[in-house]
């Protein structure tokens, strides 16, 4: 919390907020146009309420706002130890929740906050260690409990954040255990945001030409060719954007 309230504020403002109305109407726009080619039926009145009620995708952005501004009011006026507490709290009593904004931000919160708390030489010291291997049989067990509890509210929501938190481990401990210098891995994790936007439509329109302009049906080629779309063209956007000097008003 180095800097002020106002400013970490208007800076989250800016990385969040800004590219969630901005793409959130691109990508409404794009599908209400082309409703009748898409799975999902986009209509003006979504479009009317993005500031309140995101569509798609872009509830994750809205969310993130709303945790990042809740960690910064909990870390003005209590230490990182407390806001932990209060985030494990709220994990617990998210399926109380009615409200759909109070679900994913309750579900998460405690999360956001444990990544603010375990700083890169802590978690690193931790993950350096042979024993965490076990992380990998760990985090497919309890993911086969999470599908057989699926049925079960309050078990499955349990089983949800240890599997929640599995992966988060698992993941970082790939990463810093990866023995190489993964140069592309660390290109798609700093223009994460622009593939976070653009996937979709990326991936709906190349849905839509292999459908409707080739005639392909094959479930394995559209998983292929859309995770690569999905991928790559919104990079491919990003790069033409930073050529003509306009990248900073997309993102």
């Amino acid at each position: 919390m180095k800097r002020s309230f106002f400013s970490n504020l208007k800076n989250k403002a800016r990385s969040m907020l800004y590219p969630y109305l901005l793409w959130s109407l691109i990508q409404g726009g794009i599908m209400l146009v082309l409703s009748s080619y898409t799975n999902g039926q986009t209509t003006w009145s979504d479009i009317i309420k993005i500031p309140i009620e995101p569509i798609a995708q872009f509830w994750f952005l809205y969310v993130l706002f709303l945790i990042t501004l809740l960690y910064f009011i909990g870390r003005k006026i209590a230490p990182a130890s407390y806001v932990l507490v209060l985030g494990f709290i709220l994990l617990c009593i998210a399926p109380l929740l009615n409200f759909w904004v109070l679900v994913p931000l309750a579900q998460n919160f405690f999360f956001f906050v444990l990544g603010s708390v375990m700083n890169k030489q802590r978690l690193t010291t931790i993950l350096v260690k042979k024993w965490n291997f076990i992380a990998i049989p760990l985090y497919l067990i309890v993911n086969v409990a999470l599908i057989q509890f699926i049925g079960n509210k309050w078990v499955h929501h349990f089983l949800w954040g240890l599997a929640a938190v599995c992966g988060i481990y698992l993941i970082a401990f790939i990463c810093v255990n990866l023995k190489y210098n993964h140069r592309f891995l660390q290109y798609l994790g700093q223009n994460s945001m622009i593939i976070f936007v653009a996937h979709i439509l990326a991936a709906s329109g190349a849905r839509i030409l292999l459908l409707n302009i080739f005639g392909i049906e094959n479930v394995f080629v559209h998983l292929l060719v859309g995770t690569l779309a999905g991928l790559l063209l919104p990079l491919l956007l990003w790069i033409i954007c930073k050529k003509m000097k306009i990248a900073r008003f997309i993102l």
